[in-house]
């Protein structure tokens, strides 16, 4: 699905953008009620905070639409999703995960393979291929696994270009064996997409699954929502595959003609420019104060969108604080997240971590002449 389908972004009937207004205000009342606060704190709210985190440099109406498409437009259950994402993200950490990225993660279980992503299927989305064979139940603490998986749905947010809104799934079954089915693991994953990254998902390729996985897959889909359920496909042989996604972008363990996953880890370059981010206090308070800003008058703009029928104004406003939001949070990015495999292999591209290193280098050397 993109962002041109029925019910995204650019296809709105009137009752679904009225949904999306109702659920814009059931938000704001929710959490400025909660806490007492004006428009003014909410950013400074645990639950405001998390929100904008959420939001990051996408587009906050395709976030919370993901919620309503997922609860069937119903404002008070996709409310409910989205209080609920919220706490799980802070209670979980997951903010101080993609603070710390993979120097939060096991090296040893990263080098494993067992997930990793690799290109683009044939609708723009992103890949994400987990090699179950890598996967050994209990051969990694069960938190750092988790830990994994969650990173590995944040980095995947990054792959995405508008207007494609989902990634496709690749489990790879060869040479599957029983010591690779962790229950536990699978349920944490598809509870992930389903309730805190819901639509995410465009499509899920199952790969060479043996006879065996089938008492697997009994058990596996009693947990999924009909609509996910719809998503998987078993594919038994290139051929199929090919369909879904271009030879070019297949690794070659699975007869394709992408290189296999190798990671690479973080360089000297790369700790020198984590460094200079941590100690540039005055940049990180600058670019925090810009972002609170941003979002405050983002809030209050569509508070008053909300309330109205259709105000030309608005929406022109609406629009550039939206930009400016996203202005905003691209500053922020070098203080709150950190490179990853993916941006060494040229996968994601955030300049923004060069430019804010370059102006940190510029503003010290300013300060050792006036010295």
């Amino acid at each position: 699905m993109s962002a041109n389908d029925p019910g995204h972004i650019n296809d709105l009937s009137k009752d679904q953008e009225e949904s999306l207004k109702n659920f814009w205000i059931s938000i704001i009342d929710k959490i400025t009620n909660k806490n007492k606060i004006s428009l003014e704190d909410f950013y400074d709210s645990t639950y405001g905070n998390e929100l904008f985190n959420l939001f990051a440099s996408d587009n906050p109406d395709v976030v919370l639409l993901r919620r309503l498409r997922a609860r069937k437009w119903n404002v008070n259950l996709a409310l409910e999703q989205l209080i609920n994402t919220l706490e799980w993200r802070f209670q979980w950490g997951v903010n101080q995960l993609v603070a710390k990225g993979e120097s939060e993660l096991s090296y040893q279980e990263i080098l494993t393979g067992k997930t990793f992503y690799i290109g683009y299927d044939r609708f723009g989305r992103p890949i994400n291929y987990i090699s179950v064979k890598n996967h050994i139940k209990g051969q990694f603490p069960s938190e750092t696994t988790e830990k994994l998986t969650v990173l590995s749905m944040e980095i995947g947010r990054k792959l995405l270009h508008c207007p494609v809104e989902s990634v496709t799934l690749i489990f790879d079954m060869t040479e599957f064996s029983m010591k690779n089915m962790d229950y536990q693991h699978t349920y944490f994953l598809f509870n992930l997409l389903q309730n805190y990254y819901p639509e995410s998902l465009g499509l899920a390729l199952i790969v060479n699954a043996p006879w065996i996985f089938n008492r697997c897959w009994y058990i596996i889909k009693r947990w999924l929502d009909p609509v996910v359920e719809n998503k998987v496909h078993f594919i038994n042989n290139i051929d199929e595959l090919t369909k879904f996604i271009d030879l070019s972008n297949i690794p070659k363990h699975l007869n394709g003609n992408k290189p296999d996953f190798n990671y690479i880890p973080p360089t000297e370059q790369d700790n020198i420019m984590l460094s200079a981010f941590q100690n540039d206090f005055s940049g990180n308070k600058k670019a925090r104060e810009n972002h609170q800003q941003a979002s405050i008058n983002y809030l209050r703009i569509t508070y008053q969108w909300a309330q109205t029928n259709h105000n030309k104004d608005l929406l022109e406003q609406r629009k550039k604080a939206m930009e400016q939001l996203r202005d905003a949070y691209e500053q922020l990015i070098p203080y709150i997240t950190t490179r990853t495999h993916y941006h060494r292999y040229g996968l994601i591209e955030e300049p923004i971590f060069y430019k804010t290193y370059q102006r940190i280098q510029q503003e010290n050397q300013q300060e050792s002449v006036h010295f």
